[in-house]
């Protein structure tokens, strides 16, 4: 494990002496670490002190040469596993790389789904808790071609997976589809997506917005699982700004396992650290209540 951390940390250093003739390239991470108290079916509660999602990333940008419209990019992130208990120290999260064009972008690697970060993100605003009740496919996935393009005011993005795995319908094509798109409607942000689960004959729909409330942050989506029996996911947050910090309520119900009740605080004590505390009720169908919270600090960069 050494060896490999010092190989990263190595290439990591070759990357930025190459800043020069390759571009732009901004470096930003995080640090989260939280203490959690989290009771399981039973009722027994667990403390424990705990890395919550630190990762360290990097952006690249080449602008385009003069007379041509193309550029290029990628990015680099992996995830730190602070605690180093695990094989891996770094863990890798996003790796991918394209082009940029006045047609719209287009990258290959290992992205980010953009059904889940455009339908889950309208709700997915707490730190360790939250963001339960949405049905997707995945986060993030290898083997993937994804395009982006933003034009009279609508955001769309698509990505297509095609990872050699057989299922249900013996595809030997793409494994996986989906889309999204976002646009400003009546003063509000709003959302529309679809993914195909070709290989497992499973899609998923979904539909969120963002509306500002006077001080208030509304953000809410609603998804279906259409599968054998079709399911429905619905997320539902606020958010307003005290003096102590930015206070959040979220209440999820996801069809077929239960109810979820969360709520946050968050505070920034300097531009780049911020201290915040969670507690989260769940009401499962399977008549099993359980209540878990977290404390943790935050460093980004």
């Amino acid at each position: 494990m050494l060896l490999r951390t010092i190989t990263i940390a190595v290439a990591l250093v070759c990357i930025f002496a190459y800043q020069a003739s390759a571009g732009e390239i901004t470096p930003y991470g995080t640090f989260n670490y939280k203490w959690s108290n989290d009771e399981n079916s039973s009722g027994v509660s667990t403390n424990k002190l705990e890395d919550n999602g630190s990762k360290i990333g990097l952006d690249i940008v080449e602008p385009s040469l003069e007379g041509s419209s193309i550029g290029a990019f990628a990015k680099l992130e992996v995830g730190v596993d602070t605690d180093d208990s695990g094989s891996d120290t770094f863990d890798s999260r996003l790796a991918f790389v394209g082009l940029s064009t006045s047609a719209g972008d287009v990258s290959l690697g290992r992205q980010s789904h953009p059904f889940t970060d455009t339908i889950s993100g309208h709700t997915d605003v707490f730190n360790v808790y939250g963001s339960n009740a949405d049905f997707n496919y995945a986060s993030r996935s290898s083997n993937t071609i994804a395009y982006s393009n933003e034009a009279n005011g609508i955001t769309f993005s698509a990505l297509g997976l095609v990872n050699g795995t057989e299922g249900a319908n013996d595809q030997d094509g793409i494994d996986e589809y989906e889309w999204a798109a976002s646009t400003e409607l009546l003063g509000s942000k709003v959302s529309i997506g679809y993914a195909d689960d070709i290989n497992n004959d499973i899609s998923y729909w979904g539909a969120g917005a963002t509306s500002e409330l006077g001080p208030i942050t509304i953000g809410s989506t609603y998804t279906i699982k259409d599968a054998a029996t079709d399911l429905t996911g619905f997320d539902l947050t606020a958010t307003t700004t005290l003096k102590v910090g930015d206070l959040t309520v979220g209440y999820g119900d996801l069809e077929g396992t239960g109810e979820y009740y969360t709520y946050g605080i968050d505070r920034e004590l300097t531009k780049n650290f911020e201290v915040y505390a969670e507690m989260q009720d769940k009401k499962l169908d399977t008549n099993v209540d359980t209540r878990s919270w977290s404390i943790g600090t935050k460093f980004t960069f």
